[in-house]
C-alpha cells in the first residue's frame, strides 16, 4: 500500500513522527507479549466513542475549508498553571457554507470567537462580530451570520483560557519543575491532539501554510518554539513575549512550547562564525543557578 502527503492515515510525516511511531510499535509489542490474552481481543473490538468520531472524522464542516495561517498568541502563568490568549485563523472556503468545525478540549473555556475579516485577503473588511458556536465533546462548531463563499478567504479570532491537561509523563501540556525547582513547561500532544492546549482544526489532513507563535511568560524564563526566532519584547508587567515565525507547512501536534531557564550562545568553527549559519542560536537549560553568560 502506498501513501501520499495529506492522507489521514499517512504514518510517518516527519522524523519526529517516525521516532514516536517506532516507540509505539516497540511498546505495543511489549504489551502484546505481557498482557493477558483475553485483553487483546477486547481492545481490538472496542468501538470508537462519540468524541473519537468527532475528532477523527474529516466531515463536512472540516472539509468545506482549507487552512492557510495560524497566529497563536498566548500567555502562560506558571504559578497559577493557566494559559490564556487567542488563535487568529485564516482559512479559504472550498464550498459555500455557514458553519465550520474547530477543536478544543472541553475542559478549556471558549471566551469568545470573533469574525474579524472577509474578502480575498481577509484584510480590514471584518465585522468584528462575536460568532455563535456549539460545543460537543471537544468539537467547536462555529456558525456565521452569512454564507461563506467558496474561493474566498476569511479570518476569525478564537479567544480561550484555562488549565490544559497533563496526561501521562509526556502527554499534553506539562507544568513541571527542573531539578532546582524552576519552572519547566513543555508540550507533547501527538496522541492526545493539539486541541488539548490550543484551538485549531485538530486533523492531520489539513495543515496551515505558515504560522506565527507568540508566547508571553515571566521575565526570568525563555520560550523555544517552532520556526525562526523573530525577537522578544519586554511587556513591562513582569512578562516578556517571545515571537517565532514558521515559514513552512506545519501539522498542529508539532506546534510546541518549551519554556525554562535557558541561555543561548554563539560559537565558531575555526575562522567560521556560526552566527552566519541558519541554526545560529543554540539553546540549553541553565544548570543549577549558574549566571547568565554575557550576550
Amino acid at each position: 500500500m502506498s501513501y501520499k502527503r495529506g492522507d489521514p492515515i499517512f504514518p510517518f510525516r516527519n522524523l519526529a513522527c517516525a521516532t514516536l511511531g517506532v516507540l509505539t510499535l516497540m511498546m505495543g509489542s511489549f504489551s502484546m507479549e505481557t498482557a493477558s490474552p483475553t485483553l487483546v481481543p477486547q481492545a481490538l473490538s472496542a468501538f470508537p466513542t462519540h468524541a473519537n468520531l468527532l475528532r477523527g472524522e474529516y466531515g463536512r464542516y472540516r472539509a468545506n475549508n482549507d487552512l492557510l495561517f495560524y497566529d497563536l498568541d498566548i500567555r502562560v502563568d506558571p504559578e497559577k498553571k493557566v494559559i490564556s490568549g487567542r488563535n487568529t485563523i485564516r482559512f479559504k472556503m472550498l464550498k459555500d457554507d455557514t458553519r465550520i468545525q474547530l477543536d478544543l478540549y472541553d475542559n478549556l473555556k471558549v471566551d469568545k470567537i470573533v469574525f474579524t475579516g472577509k474578502g480575498q485577503r481577509a484584510e480590514g473588511k471584518g465585522t468584528n462580530a462575536s460568532l455563535k458556536y456549539e460545543r460537543d465533546s471537544g468539537a467547536v462548531f462555529i456558525d456565521f451570520p452569512e454564507t461563506l463563499k467558496a474561493g474566498r478567504t476569511y479570518l476569525i479570532d478564537f479567544y480561550y483560557s484555562g488549565t490544559p491537561q497533563t496526561i501521562g509523563r509526556f502527554g499534553g501540556f506539562t507544568f513541571g519543575r527542573d531539578p532546582v525547582g524552576r519552572s519547566w513547561i513543555f508540550t507533547a500532544c501527538e496522541g492526545e491532539g493539539a486541541s488539548i492546549w490550543w484551538p485549531n482544526k485538530d486533523q492531520w489532513k489539513d495543515e496551515v501554510e505558515s504560522m506565527k507563535i507568540s508566547v508571553e511568560i515571566p521575565n526570568n524564563l525563555t520560550d523555544v518554539s517552532n520556526g525562526k526566532f523573530a525577537g522578544k519584547t519586554d511587556l513591562h508587567d513582569g512578562y516578556t513575549r517571545w515571537d517565532w515565525l514558521v515559514q513552512y507547512p506545519i501539522n498542529n501536534y508539532d506546534v510546541s512550547l518549551n519554556i525554562g531557564n535557558y541561555v543561548h550562545f554563539d560559537d565558531r568553527l575555526g575562522d567560521l562564525s556560526l552566527i552566519s549559519m541558519p541554526c545560529r542560536k543554540i539553546w540549553r537549560r541553565r544548570k543549577n543557578n549558574s549566571p547568565r553568560p554575557k550576550e
